[in-house]
């Protein structure tokens, strides 16, 4: 991959083209995007639209990196894990089960990724 598709702008851009994509599926609006270096969270999501996402998805397979915006862009419609938040990213990715466990064998170690 060319350096500078690993840029931090590029990164960003990336990410932000898929909270694009799946927000309006999602019913949400989200308003702040940042990149983050988590060691334990592929990404987090706050009341107010913030959206945090790790860096390090940019590596992983396309369809990880969507759930874990999905799941995202959910908590911004219920704050929590109830069956309410996981009827909505299902609503999405009827195959969610699966990403989820194949995202939990992955790890994040500083190797895999430096911007």
């Amino acid at each position: 991959m060319p350096l500078k598709s690993q840029t931090p702008a590029f990164v960003y851009t990336h990410f932000a083209q898929r909270l694009n994509h799946f927000a309006p599926i999602v019913g949400v609006q989200w308003r702040r995007l940042s990149l983050s270096s988590a060691r334990t969270r592929w990404g987090s999501a706050r009341s107010d639209g913030s959206i945090r996402l790790n860096r390090h998805l940019f590596h992983l397979r396309p369809e990880l990196l969507d759930y874990v915006v999905v799941h995202e862009l959910s908590h911004l419609r219920e704050m929590n894990h109830s069956p309410r938040f996981w009827a909505v990213v299902r609503s999405v990715l009827p195959d969610y089960a699966n990403l989820r466990k194949e995202l939990k064998n992955q790890r994040i170690t500083s190797s895999t990724f430096t911007l």
